[in-house]
């Protein structure tokens, strides 16, 4: 089973500013059924990464080029 992060977390492993993840969420880019908002918080699943990363670059945001550990 794939470790799950906060929108937070997400974001700095993959370079990103958290508002435009969650962005991309909100405008329906990404998908919640894969991320769903549980307590509050968005569960985003470690496997899901790259998804999102790639999302990011077709929207033109910033995302660092390797990604961190």
């Amino acid at each position: 089973m794939s470790q799950k992060m906060s929108v937070s977390e997400a974001a700095r492993r993959i370079g990103a500013k958290p508002r435009d993840i969650s962005d991309l969420f909100y405008n329906r880019k990404l998908r919640d059924d894969i991320a769903p908002i549980v307590g509050g918080r968005r569960l985003i699943p470690e496997d899901y990464l790259d998804v999102i990363r790639m999302a990011l670059k077709r929207a033109g945001c910033q995302v660092a080029e390797v990604a961190r550990a």
